[in-house]
């Protein structure tokens, strides 16, 4: 009796143990493996549900696939994975890995298929900007994980259990998601990745597919004002967004920069943007510029498709620069009543579909009186030295004309040399100038 019960009590145990209970969801994909029992001497192993072989192989190290079903008789390992993919509501059941036609307890899989998954994502990411993709958390414990697609497996990138980095790749953790990051983004990161759960019983569930594209063009263009200017630019969007609201946001990742401004929002605060359909541009106005402000900024739309993110067409970088500080030189003096507007400095990089003005700046109070009043002294003292010097020579040459006069009189009388300014017109007179000046020596 007591050896039955021990018999009874190991069975359930076994069975208990054998069962693998697997969850997924429609549209995603499972993976699960089947360990070899006994030994590793077997010619073929076949997938069975309900008594119908579903798949199977007599290959080792050899991946095939019927159909939705693929599976790999991995002879290093001393097991068969097999993978169901996409899966569908039917495909919830029993299945059992049968090794030369032999049935164990050991290979039986319980697999449930629910609604739980998300639904595709087509992600549009931009060359050597940074993108992130983003995967919810299920209410069951277990590694998440990202994986891409190559051929008919999907290659590991990164998971909750390994190094949070990997070259351009970074794993980060919410309370209700888990992301993963890709940095300097090329067309050789664009295709089709995974997200997903592994449990601790050796099964992997995917949840959501997220096929990526890369853009290789964008416009691009840099502005570098200074502070307290402001600052105005424009983008230009293309036909499929003009029903769309437009918006700009802050940050290096447009997949997730918060939106500052739209068109559907009031524009009288610190940034501003008007709409122009018939030219189809958005013109963007930022005011009293601070050093905080400096960053990239992106133009675009919001779509209302949940299965795909929003497109952008324009990118800013801005460097605020610190105000350069005031001096006088005879290039800046001026007398002018009104101050000279001055415009913020800007380098554009790869388009001509941006403009800037910069405000007139003006300077401190009371800081062009002084260079005033020493201009007009100045000015005063060089027309009184000139009009010296000129009185001076006129009375050279007169002297010299008077010496000649007298050598060439015959009768020997001096003949005085005079100039007489012309009688003035009625009503005005000239004014008699008395200068004093020294014999020049030269």
């Amino acid at each position: 009796m007591k050896s039955f019960l021990l018999l009874i009590l190991s069975l359930m145990i076994t069975g208990w143990e054998a069962s693998s209970e697997v969850k997924g969801c429609t549209d995603g994909w499972v993976e699960f493996t089947c360990k070899y029992p006994k030994n590793n001497t077997y010619s073929s192993v076949d997938v069975v549900k309900d008594n119908q072989t579903i798949i199977g192989t007599t290959q080792k190290n050899v991946s095939q696939t019927k159909g939705r079903f693929s599976v790999y008789n991995d002879g290093k390992n001393k097991s068969l994975r097999v993978v169901i993919k996409p899966l569908q509501q039917e495909d919830s059941g029993e299945y059992e890995c049968k090794f030369d036609q032999e049935s164990d307890p050991a290979n039986e899989v319980d697999l449930r298929v629910d609604d739980g998954c998300q639904p595709q994502f087509n992600q549009t990411a931009y060359r050597t900007a940074k993108t992130t993709m983003s995967c919810d958390k299920r209410n069951n414990s277990g590694v998440m994980f990202f994986c891409k697609e190559n051929g008919s497996i999907c290659e590991d990138i990164l998971s909750t259990s390994s190094p949070r980095s990997n070259g351009s790749f970074t794993l980060t953790e919410t309370s209700s998601s888990f992301n993963m990051s890709i940095s300097n983004v090329s067309s050789q990161h664009a295709g089709v990745y995974w997200c997903g759960v592994e449990t601790d019983k050796g099964y992997r569930a995917a949840l959501r597919k997220i096929q990526l594209e890369v853009e290789d063009t964008i416009t691009n263009f840099t502005r570098s004002p200074t502070v307290g200017q402001n600052l105005t630019y424009w983008c230009t969007y293309p036909n499929g967004t003009l029903q769309m609201k437009k918006f700009i946001c802050k940050g290096e990742d447009p997949s997730i920069c918060e939106q500052i401004v739209s068109t559907a929002k009031n524009n009288s605060g610190k940034f501003s943007m008007m709409e122009d359909d018939e030219k189809r541009n958005i013109t963007i106005t930022v005011r009293n510029i601070t050093t905080e402000d400096s960053g990239t900024y992106w133009c675009g739309a919001e779509r209302n498709d949940p299965k795909q993110s929003n497109p952008f067409f324009n990118k800013l970088v801005m460097t605020v620069v610190a105000e350069p500080p005031t001096t006088l030189s005879p290039s800046t003096i001026s007398t002018s009543p009104h101050p000279v507007p001055t415009s913020a400095s800007s380098t554009q990089s790869t388009t001509a579909s941006a403009h800037s003005d910069g405000p007139p700046t003006t300077s401190s109070p009371g800081s062009s009186s002084l260079p005033g009043t020493i201009s007009v002294v100045v000015c005063v003292a060089v027309l009184v030295v000139l009009l010296i010097l000129v009185l001076v020579w006129k009375r050279f040459q007169c002297s010299e004309n008077t010496r000649t006069g007298e050598q060439k009189n015959e009768n020997g009388v001096s003949e005085e040399i005079q100039e007489r300014p012309q009688k003035p017109d009625s009503g005005t007179a000239l004014s008699t100038i008395h200068v004093t000046a020294n014999t020049p020596t030269n």
